[in-house]
């Protein structure tokens, strides 16, 4: 069923329940901004989903409490416990609102998401199709996700090196994201954001933080508040939401397409975009990025693709939040690809054809830098002095995979397709494959391509 249609009655009414999340880190004040909803909600039979991360659910409870306050019959509170809505509790998620919504009961269903939720991951659970093909798009709609961000913390999180398991707040053992990364999270994704505490913040601060949160998410509507106090009509029935625009129109994207024309950079809040189109040196750009370059302090957030010399069949994928970078391999650059197996969208093809360069193909450094007193110059300066030189680049990519290599295996998806007569139609499985990028060997009588997990590195 079309998630934007639903359910419709005879007259064309929507009856879906719609749904909006509130997300923010700890202390944000999430719990603040729930309880003001149902303080305030005029009669609106609402639907409250409450999950914390630990046993005691004290969210849970100060939300009970305030039922009571209220009318506990035309309040329904679902406590969902001992997990994070955007990991292990995905599926019950789908099942508490879809049984909340077939009640008929409620005009609107309210989701606190815990602090370490990225609200992406919580949006998709909407799109889930569980074992019998039943999907919440069918009797609900995601109305709006709202970030509550603390104007007093954010310009020190944002930049912050701890990790959420130094804060004792984890998902897992296996959860590696930093504070910053959580903060960029769930700021680029909403479509409301709550610039909360503003009471105990500085006007100098708030206008500070309104460009960079602009600058983050052009399209999020920013509301000063203290105490959560919001008009309900800012956060609630508000239709904003849309999962394909809030994944194409993030500010780093805006940024790499033009699209985002810069305000002045008041109080040095900026961004700009890196282009080159020679590939990286391996062992330069790892030096450099282990000695801590501090021209790149600056960046809050920066993303992007990127060419590796020792990788340059692969587009990889830069990102950061705070100072922390990760660098991941995305997909085959398309040059790599036969013309046959290039999509065969005609706009696709255009856009390709705009920065297509003759023995280079769409291969290029393209990274959206958005910071606090950038200085453009001087980062441009340092990465164009990890590109190969003029020289380095004529010598061909032979020469190109004898450089040490000391960045991480990538992993990523890949079809691979046998082609030599003995295994015409043979189905290859696999799982880890890895591809070492200094002894990649070429056959043309046995051309891969299998979707699996497929490992890109080299020893160095």
């Amino acid at each position: 069923m079309d998630e934007n249609s639903g359910n419709m009655d005879i007259s064309g009414e929507d009856n879906r329940i719609p749904v909006t999340v509130l997300s923010g880190f700890l202390g944000a004040g999430k719990t603040t901004l729930l309880e003001h909803i149902l303080t305030n909600r005029d009669n609106m039979k609402v639907a409250v989903i409450v999950n914390d991360m630990s046993e005691l659910n004290i969210d849970a409870a100060l939300v009970k409490k305030g039922n009571v306050a209220l009318n506990y019959v035309e309040e329904k509170l679902v406590e969902m416990q001992n997990g994070c809505i955007c990991c292990t509790l995905r599926e019950d998620l789908l099942i508490e609102i879809r049984n909340l919504a077939q009640t008929g009961k409620y005009d609107y269903c309210v989701i606190e998401s815990t602090g370490i939720s990225e609200p992406m991951q919580v949006a998709e659970t909407f799109t889930f199709d569980d074992e019998d093909g039943n999907n919440l798009s069918d009797v609900s709609r995601l109305d709006t996700m709202v970030t509550v961000v603390d104007s007093k913390n954010i310009l020190k999180e944002i930049k912050s090196l701890e990790g959420v398991k130094d804060r004792g707040e984890a998902a897992g053992e296996e959860d590696n994201r930093t504070i910053a990364e959580l903060y960029v999270d769930q700021i680029e994704f909403a479509n409301v954001l709550l610039l909360n505490k503003t009471d105990i913040s500085t006007e100098e601060e708030r206008i500070k933080i309104k460009n960079l949160l602009n600058k983050l998410n052009p399209n999020a509507e920013i509301i000063e508040t203290s105490f959560s106090k919001v008009p309900l009509d800012k956060v609630l029935n508000t239709g904003r939401f849309d999962f394909g625009e809030a994944v194409l129109h993030s500010g780093w994207l805006e940024e790499m397409r033009g699209a985002h024309v810069p305000e002045t950079e008041e109080y040095g809040i900026g961004s700009f975009v890196y282009r080159a189109r020679r590939p990286f040196h391996t062992e330069r750009l790892s030096k450099w990025l282990s000695a801590d370059p501090e021209c790149l302090k600056a960046s809050v957030r920066s993303k992007g693709f990127f060419w590796l010399a020792t990788r340059s069949e692969i587009m990889g994928d830069w990102h950061s939040a705070g100072e922390i970078y990760r660098f991941e391999g995305q997909q085959l650059w398309y040059s790599e690809l036969d013309e046959e197996d290039l999509p065969d969208d005609e706009d696709f093809l255009n856009y390709l054809k705009e920065d297509w360069i003759e023995g280079v193909g769409d291969k290029r450094q393209e990274i959206v830098f958005i910071g606090i007193d950038l200085d453009k110059d001087q980062i441009t300066k340092e990465l164009n002095s990890c590109l190969l030189t003029p020289e380095e680049f004529a010598a061909g990519r032979e020469e190109w995979t004898k450089i040490k290599d000391e960045f991480p295996e990538w992993f990523f998806e890949v079809e691979i397709e046998w082609e030599d007569e003995d295994s015409e139609g043979m189905e290859v499985d696999g799982e880890n494959t890895a591809v070492d990028g200094e002894n990649t060997a070429d056959d043309d009588e046995n051309t891969a391509v299998v979707e699996e997990n497929t490992a890109v590195g080299t020893e160095g």
